[in-house]
């Protein structure tokens, strides 16, 4: 079942009082900071993580149901923490999350997942140069979506310890309203941080 928690008050004031609230890439705080880091790629870094969404298979599945997004999280000083279902969320510009689907659903709704998985492994999941900030980090196996069921095993309970990252090609539900254009926002929401992380990205 879908996943939907509603939106904060507070984005409908802020919509109300300033309208369109879409972050500039080039002009955030010191602690948190989003840029467009490559054609399709964003990225946040902080003291504490490093979190990379690549969109360019996004952009191809935009009339889907659901839609896939590259993405790698480090751990750059935290002990460490689980990257799962129930802690990676995407917010849409109301502020409802959407947590990721089961596989099993997945597999029956969706039919891109071979075309999906092809395309992975022609270009990687976010390309080579992502991946010079923390090179000799240790990576974390992650497996959140197989291609077909029993011929990979599941992976959706992913440790990252202090210096160690995660790759993987998840996938959300297609919120109302779609996602081309729209600022969206994935959040990792863990014990180990005060607040949730979040990253803005665009599907152009």
């Amino acid at each position: 079942m879908k996943k939907i928690i509603p939106g904060v008050f507070l984005t409908f004031v802020l919509l109300t009082l300033f309208g369109d609230v879409r972050p500039a890439w080039s002009a955030s705080s010191s602690n948190q900071e989003t840029k467009k880091s490559g054609a399709f790629s964003y990225k946040r870094e902080t003291k504490e993580l490093i979190m990379i969404a690549d969109t360019e298979l996004a952009s191809r599945r935009v009339n889907e149901n659901y839609f896939p997004l590259g993405i790698k999280i480090a751990n750059k000083r935290l002990d460490g923490f689980v990257v799962s279902r129930e802690t990676l969320f995407l917010v849409d510009e109301s502020g409802n999350a959407y947590s990721m689907p089961d596989i099993l659903k997945l597999q029956k709704e969706y039919k891109q997942l071979a075309p999906d998985h092809k395309f992975k492994s022609q270009t990687g999941i976010l390309g080579d140069d992502m991946l010079t900030s923390f090179s000799y980090f240790q990576k974390n196996s992650s497996n959140f979506f197989p291609q077909t069921q029993g011929a990979a095993r599941i992976i959706d309970s992913v440790y990252i310890r202090t210096q160690g990252y995660m790759e993987d090609m998840v996938y959300f539900p297609m919120p109302p309203g779609g996602i081309k254009g729209k600022a969206m926002r994935l959040r990792l929401d863990i014990p180990e941080l005060k607040t949730p992380f979040e990253m803005v990205f665009i599907v152009e």
